[in-house]
This record gives C-alpha cells, structure tokens and sequence, in this order.
C-alpha cells in the first residue's frame, strides 16, 4: 500500500496531480487498477476535480466534506461543460458535516445539491435525483440527500456520539457505486470512522 500526498495542493492542478501519479508508476510496481484518491475540504474540491477530469484513472475517489459547485473549477473559474466527465462512472463515497457552517449537504445549499445531481447522472444511479428542487427540500424523501437509498447503514461514532449515516445507491446496471454520507453533530470536520467506511466501500472497486 502506497500512500502520497501532495505539498501545497493548491497550486496543483488536476492534471499535475495525474502526473504525480504517473511518475510513481515509473519507480513502484503499482497496479494501476487499484488507484483511489481521497481530501478533505479543498482537497475534497480536488477530488471532484478528478472525477470531473480524469475519470479514467482511478478505482474510486473519497472526498469528504465539501461538494464544490459543478460550474466552477476548484480556482473559481467557469467550468466548460462539454469538456468533463459526462458518462464514465467512478465510485465515489463522499461524506459531509450535518452541523458544518460550509457548504458539505445538498440539504445546505443548492449548488450542493447540483453536485449531487451531477455525480448520480455520471454514475447512472437508478433513482432520479435530477427530480429534486431546493426550494421543495422541505418535502424531500430524505431531509438532508432528497432521495433515500436502496440501503442505508448507520455508523455510531462513540467518541463523538455522533452517527454516520450512509445512503448507498444503485446504478441502472445493478451495481451500487456512489455512496452519499452524513454525520449527525459534526462540523467542518472528517473523522477516522468516516474514512474507515469509505475505504471499506472504495476499496471493493477496480478500474
């Protein structure tokens, strides 16, 4: 198991990101169908990045606490939406604060709720999450991700007494690869009981 991060990601793109990963596959013996990316806050945003750019190369990706507008790239800049990932699916578990103050749950903020839909189209997640309004969030099937999984595991964290809450949804072909997470009493924060399930998740998954 090789484990690498990135100094001062900010002022690396996602393209450079790949080419960290590219060198690394110049001086180990990796296999190149078990690379899976994970961050926290920005580096969640550089997750999405991936997801958004370089679909291709990873087995999974666990971005936690913070889903970044589908428009903007992780720089602010105007997205041209022809130019991403519109139809490779790549398992994602992502997980996000209930009590957080920053944009993490589509139940927070609409752009929230666009990744959201973003990520389930890409994913060909059977349950129509395109359906879903902001302004009608107050009738939603599930408060805070609007549509309730096929299954949902609770996860206590005893440490906290907080609890994560797990919605796994299936893809149109039968498997289930996108997984949308919250945490009851967390803020911008990600914890080891959140990794812990994402890792179980992702690591299931080849390219």
């Amino acid at each position: 198991f090789l484990f690498v991060s990135v100094e001062n990601h900010l002022d690396v793109p996602a393209a450079e990101a790949v080419q960290v990963v590219e060198a690394l596959q110049q001086r180990y013996p990796i296999d190149p169908c078990r690379i899976y990316a994970t961050g926290f806050s920005m580096g969640s945003g550089k997750c999405w990045d991936l997801f958004q750019e370089f679909p291709g190369v990873f087995a999974g990706l666990m971005p936690a606490s913070a889903l970044f507008p589908v428009r903007k790239t992780f720089y602010g800049e105007t997205v041209d939406m022809d130019r991403i990932n519109q139809e490779t699916p790549v398992p994602v578990f992502y997980s996000g604060g209930e009590e957080s103050p920053l944009p993490e749950l589509p139940c927070q903020v609409e752009t929230c709720l666009e990744r959201a839909q973003y990520v389930a189209r890409v994913n060909r997640v059977r349950q129509d999450f395109s359906a879903l309004s902001f302004a009608e969030k107050d009738g939603w099937a599930d408060p805070v991700w609007g549509l309730r999984g096929e299954r949902i595991e609770k996860i206590d964290d005893p440490t906290r007494g907080s609890t994560l809450t797990v919605h796994y949804y299936d893809s149109t072909d039968g498997v289930c690869r996108t997984a949308f997470a919250s945490v009851s009493g967390q803020q911008h924060e990600c914890r080891q009981h959140s990794c812990e399930a994402a890792w179980k998740f992702i690591s299931q998954f080849r390219r």
